[in-house]
This record gives structure tokens, sequence and C-alpha cells, in this order.
């Protein structure tokens, strides 16, 4: 591994390490740079101890005995957070041990906040990469007078309630414009009016202003803002992307004042995402529907957006922040993920498993996209890398986990077995496995996935890496149909085929294990 691939014009501090002495000297520069920066003594102490074990998993665990241990350690400045991000040429990461580790040390050190995010990969030749991220700047909670509102985000996607008569005049006033960052602590107190210290995901941006202001400066976080004249914030929506060159979006933090819901905000708001996605170049839009009703889901028809797929329980709709009511209860509802094309796609081809094919061809048509299905060659295990290159984030204090496939290796049912496996164990939910459908091998590996516990979830199209075929694997969540609301045609079918695989899946004897994996790959391998 070049040292060269880990520089970056972000970055504050650059380490090369062969021994737990240089860790120790690497994690109090950490420390100390993250205190510069803002961080509270106790959590910038926390977040170096986050660093330093992480660091020395790698160097002890990662190289066989008598190889000379060396791994590269970096502090990037990043818009709201900071990101250390440790890279070695060891042997390929375990995202299990990273991710939950020995008695889930790791994700318990996430839950508790010293760390907010944790990403891990194994990225083939160029080796393993580990990054533990903290925000920047202090919470929503320390600078908020207002009383706190205690809304659903179905109760805002809804906009529900009748006009309150007292603020018709005041309605009749609101102007909407580009967010901007010297907004971001008005959003957050608009967020608090209404969500109190439970809004759904606020507390990974919105509720850290600082952060939100830095994403909205980088061109990350494209919002629009409904103001009064006095300059109160009663409103905000936002398209985000992780990379500026990002070609698909993601809609979301729609927020309306509790004293001004009734007043058709949501749907103005709604309406400007169109303009700020083009604005950036995007070719699509990528939104997150409730599915408790059908208001949000008709707004994104209205807007061009067509139905891919259902995640089951993948909403908590009282995320409580960190540290705050912990033992509040939660309750999971699913999400209809809607892709809205603003430009044409290029034509790519596309090859999903059998079982999966009928519904990611009507998803297309549904899309406006023109894509190629491909029949996938026969499986030669024996012509694959042993390793498989993937990435695994674990969010949300360890609820979630999202492991995306770069490359698949010999090693893909029994890696994934054993880390969904562990995931599991550690009290992770829902795990998602996202697949690419330009990979030919997708068609093979997908469908002996649902012999490891995954159903068919949606697909995710024009993404930066191509189609992605995402799949879901659900641990001690009862998933109830009927609370589930879609609100045209094509949503209900899409649920059928998604409610069917996960029937599938749990009327297999021999789902979540290896071995019918590995005989459903095997049965497949022959049929070809």
């Amino acid at each position: 591994m070049s040292e060269d691939n880990i520089e970056n014009e972000n970055q504050l501090f650059r380490a090369r390490i062969h021994s737990i002495d240089a860790i120790v000297a690497s994690g109090a520069a950490i420390e100390r740079l993250a205190l510069a920066h803002g961080i509270e003594p106790l959590a910038a102490s926390r977040f170096r101890f986050t660093v330093e074990e992480l660091c020395t998993e790698r160097i002890v665990s990662g190289f066989a005995p008598g190889e000379p241990p060396e791994a590269h350690i970096s502090l990037e400045l990043r818009p709201g957070e900071l990101a250390a991000v440790i890279r070695d040429s060891g042997s390929p990461v375990d995202p299990v041990a990273v991710a939950a580790g020995a008695k889930g040390w790791l994700a318990q050190l996430t839950g508790r906040g010293f760390a907010d995010a944790l990403h891990a990969s194994f990225e083939g030749r160029d080796g393993n990469r580990c990054e533990i991220l903290k925000s920047i700047g202090k919470s929503a909670q320390a600078v908020s007078s207002a009383t706190p509102g205690v809304a659903t985000k179905a109760e805002i996607e809804a906009d529900t309630g009748p006009p309150r008569e007292h603020n018709l005049d005041a309605a009749n006033s609101i102007k909407y414009r580009n967010m901007a960052p010297e907004d971001a602590l008005e959003v957050a107190r608009c967020f608090y009016r209404t969500y109190g210290l439970t809004a759904p995901i606020a507390d990974e941006v919105i509720y850290h202003p600082e952060k939100c202001a830095a994403r909205v400066t980088a061109g990350l976080h494209l919002g629009t803002v409904a103001v009064l004249p006095d300059g109160r914030i009663v409103g905000h929506i936002a398209v985000e992307r992780e990379h500026l060159g990002d070609p698909v979006g993601v809609s979301g933090y729609l927020v309306v004042d509790p004293e001004f819901r009734g007043h058709g905000i949501a749907d103005r708001l709604s309406d400007s995402k169109p303009a700020l996605a083009r604005a950036a170049a995007m070719r699509g839009l990528l939104g997150m529907a409730v599915t408790v009703h059908t208001a949000s889901q008709k707004t994104s028809l209205r807007e061009g957006g067509r139905e891919v797929g259902v995640l089951l329980a993948a909403q908590e709709d009282r995320i409580v922040m960190r540290a705050i009511a912990a033992d509040a209860p939660r309750e999971r509802h699913s999400i209809m993920p809607f892709f809205t094309r603003l430009a044409p796609d290029i034509e790519r081809q596309s090859f999903p498993p059998e079982c999966y094919r009928a519904i990611t061809e009507d998803i297309y048509q549904a899309c406006g996209l023109v894509r190629a299905i491909g029949e996938a060659p026969p499986l030669d295990l024996g012509k694959l890398p042993e390793r498989t290159a993937f990435g695994v984030s674990v969010l949300e204090g360890a609820r979630f986990a999202k492991i995306r496939i770069a490359g698949y290796g010999r090693d893909f049912l029994r890696e994934i077995f054993h880390m969904v496996e562990d995931l599991h164990r550690h009290h992770v939910r829902v795990i998602r496995l996202e697949m690419p459908l330009s990979d030919p091998l997708t068609a093979h590996f997908a469908s002996a996935s649902e012999q490891l516990g995954f159903s068919f979830a949606a697909i995710f199209p024009a993404m930066e890496s191509g189609d992605l075929l995402c799949v879901q694997s659900i641990d001690r969540i009862e998933v109830d149909p009927a609370a589930i609301h879609v609100a045209s045609n094509h949503g209900s079918a899409v649920l059928a085929q998604v409610l069917g695989s996960r029937e599938r899946v749990l009327a297999s004897i021999t789902s979540r294990t290896l071995e019918g994996a590995t005989a459903a790959l095997t049965a497949r391998q022959a049929r070809a």
C-alpha cells in the first residue's frame, strides 16, 4: 500500500505505525487536534480511545507471526466531523470483529457516544480501510429555548391538522428560499419545536448545527427553508449527497413547525426538491416515504417518482438522541423508497437473479430506465479471488448495518453468513446487503443469499457505482403487512414481491444456514 493512496488535502495528521507505542503517540496527537476543533475534553478522550483500540486490533491481529506489522493512520477534517482513517495491508479486515467485535466492544462504544459512526472495508489490492467518525460542535439541546414538540415523522409528512386561524396572515407571508449555512441553528430549533429530541435521523446532522452548516457550505446538504418575515424558520427539506459527484441525491429532513401545519408547507417544500437536484447536476433523486399513510407517497408520485422497493422495519419513528431517554420505546415502520428520474441515464446491463428478475424489470420500466437484462455465464468459483471485497457500516448505536459488495470472492457465502450471525447476536436488528447488478456474479450469489436469511428489498438505480440490488435481513422484529399502506398499483406489486420473498425465507427450513446457501449455489451451478 502506497502512502500516496492516503494523502488528502483535508488531512490534519498522518503517521505510519509499527508498534503500540506509535499508536499511543498518534492517539495523543488525535486527541489534541480534536480538542482544537471544538470537541469537548471527555468526548475527545473517548474518540482517542476508540481509535487506539481499533489500531491495536489491526496491528496485533492483522499480521502473521514474523510479519512486520504496518498501518497508516490519518485524521481528516470533513464537513462538520473528524474522521480517523486507518489503512493497512495485513490480512483482510474482519468486519464482524470491527463492527461487533469480541463481545461487541466496538459496537457498544459507538452506541455509548464514543464515536458517531464506524465504517470498515476490505478493498482488495488496496488493502483494508477503517474509519471512525466524530461530529464537531454542540447539539441543539444546549441552545434551544423552545418548548419541545412530540410529532412523528408520519404526522409531519402528512402535514395534518386544520390551519390555525391566528396564523393565517403569517402563513401567507412565508417566503421559500435556499438554505444558507447561517440557517442551521434556526432549522435545528424548528426540528426541536416539532419533534423535541426524538426527531427521526436529526441526530446525525440537524441537531449538530455546526456540522449542518459545514455540509451546506460544502454543497452536500442542499436545503429549502420556509421563513417568516421575522426570520423564524417554520419548514425545511433537503437533498443530501455524500460526495459532490454523486449522480443521485437522497431527499429528506422534512419538517413543518406544528404552529403552521395544514397550510400546504410540506407540499411547497417537496416541490423544491427537483430544482435543487437539477442545479447540482444530479440524474435522479431517491426519496424515502413512510408507509403508515400514503400522503408522502402521493407527493412522490405527483413529482414523477416511482416505487423501487420496501425497506421493512427500516424506520424507527421515535429515534432518541444518544444518552437521552435511552430506554424510551421504539417502534419500527417500513419505508418505501422512490426513484425520480431527472435526466436520461445511460443504457446499462443488469444481472438480477431469476427470482427477482420480473420485479427488477417492472421497476426499471416504471422508472423509465433502459436496461438490458443479461444472462449470467456459469459460475466457476475456482476463477474467483479468495477474498470478497466489501464495506460494512454500523450506524445508529449498532441497530442498523449496511454491507456493500465491491467484488466477489470464493469466501462470499461464508463471510456474509458469519458477519450477519454476529451482528444479529449483538442486537443489530436490520442488515441491508447491497450488490452490484452490473456484475454477472450477482445473479448467482443474490439467489443463494435468500438461504442466508436475506429477502428482496429494493433496486437502487443509477447510483455512483451503478444499479444496486438491495436485500434485507431482519432479526426478531414482527412485520405486520396490514400496517404497510401503498398509494399505487405499482407500489402494491412491489410490496407483494417484497413480502413474498420474505415468506420464502421464513418458510425455508435451511434459511439462515451456511449449508442451505451453499446447497443453493451448488444447485444453481448444476442447472447451468
